[in-house]
This record gives structure tokens, sequence and C-alpha cells, in this order.
């Protein structure tokens, strides 16, 4: 009876090796080497990244390669504060420069020259007025491009009107009757012609076309004194430019 519970057929015998094979290399795969460390399982969120600290060398050999990173600890702010505004002087300038006339740009190393006597402002061109003392190319930009959109200077007074001009420059200047002012035609302009004038607004160029459509041809700036867009400080510094004809 014993005998038939432990008979195996040959399949069986042949099977059962199989499996007892594939148990032995199974744990024989599992067994670590000698020079491995088996390596604990970790969670991956309690895992921190820990970088290693520079040594003493790296460190100043970055610093001294770096060169765009200011030292804040030799330098105060208020000197990065004036390196700032001296950088956007040199800007600003710089951008002026290029932008003026090619004449003036030519002639900005012109030597300074007292003049004898006041000289015409109407009169001068880029390279006189560069010559006076005080005067270098940026300024003579802006004195050419205020008189172009007057239409000539009517007093030496205006150029205080100029942003950055300092009051001492009117002392090389006067104004002549060689040259004529380029007036405003007050009972033939349109509305953007009249505004052009940097004395003139929209709303002052808008009351007179109206106030020409209502009475006809005006005669005079005592006419325009009735509206209440003009004051008299407006009047006064346009009289030398209306054109009443």
């Amino acid at each position: 009876m014993s005998k038939d519970h432990f008979y195996f057929s040959r399949n069986d015998r042949i099977v059962a090796l199989v499996l007892l094979s594939v148990i032995v290399v199974t744990n024989i795969l599992r067994i670590p080497h000698k020079n491995e460390v088996p390596v604990p399982e970790v969670p991956v969120d309690t895992v921190t990244v820990t970088q290693a600290p520079k040594s003493k060398t790296t460190a100043r050999s970055n610093r001294s390669s770096d060169t765009s990173r200011p030292a804040t600890g030799n330098r105060s702010q208020s000197s990065y504060r004036r390196d700032s505004i001296t950088r956007k002087y040199v800007r600003d300038t710089t951008r002026s420069i290029i932008n003026a006339p090619d004449s003036i740009v030519k002639n900005r190393y012109t030597s300074k020259r007292r003049p004898m006597s006041p000289l015409d402002l109407n009169a001068l061109d880029s390279a006189g007025l560069v010559s006076l003392p005080g005067i270098g190319p940026v300024y003579a930009s802006r004195i050419l491009r205020y008189r172009e959109q007057l239409g000539g200077f009517a007093s030496t007074k205006q150029l205080l009107e100029i942003n950055g001009l300092p009051d001492s420059l009117m002392e090389w200047f006067i104004i002549t009757d060689t040259i004529q002012l380029k007036m405003i035609e007050v009972n033939k302009g349109t509305v953007n012609e009249l505004r052009s004038h940097p004395y003139m607004n929209f709303y002052q160029a808008r009351a007179i076309v109206e106030l020409r459509r209502e009475r006809g041809k005006i005669k005079g700036p005592e006419q325009l004194s009735l509206l209440e867009e003009f004051t008299a400080q407006d009047l006064e510094r346009l009289k030398p430019y209306l054109d009443f004809r």
C-alpha cells in the first residue's frame, strides 16, 4: 500500500527534477555576491538631495571669474546709485549725439572762441553754435530744432524755453531783422496748420477757425483776446508770429 503512495512514474520524476532545478537556480541568483552591499529601500518622498560643500579654491575662482556680479561687501549702495546715474547720463548723451544732424557731430570738436560781439541767433548754423563757449553738439541740436519749430526766434529769452539750456548762453546772441520769421496765417491756416506752432494748442486753433466761420476775416489780435482760449500771456508770445492778411 505504501509503495503505491511513494511510487512516481517516469514523467512525474522528470517534472520533479525540473522544478527542483528551477528552485535551486533561483536561490543561487538571490544570494548576494561578496563585493556587493545590499542597498536598503528608502521611500521616494523622504529622499533629500544635499550638495557637497565647495572648496575654498573653487569658491575663489568662481568669484574671480564672475565679473558681472557686484561685490556688495566692498561698495556701498549709494556708490551703485551714482554709477547707475552716470551710465544713464552717458547713454542719454550718446543718444542725443547720434540723433543730432551730421553737421553737428562733425563739428563737435570745433575749437571754442569768444565772439567780439553777440551773434544773430537766427543766422547761426550748427558749426557756429558749437564754436561758442558752453555749447556742444547736444545744445546746438536742441537750439536748431526749436528754431525750426518756432519759425525763427523773436527774442533771445526764448532760449529759456529749451529744456536744460543754461541762462548764461543768452549773452552770445542777439535778434536782428535780417531774417524773416515764419508767420502763422491766421485767416488761411487749417486747424492742423495752426496747432503745429509750439505756442498754439488744438483748442486755440479750433477757436480761431470757428471765429473765422462766424465773423469772417480776423483783423487783429484784439479779436483773439475775446476768446476764452487765449490769455494775455498767450497773445504776447504769439504776436510776433501772427499774420492777419
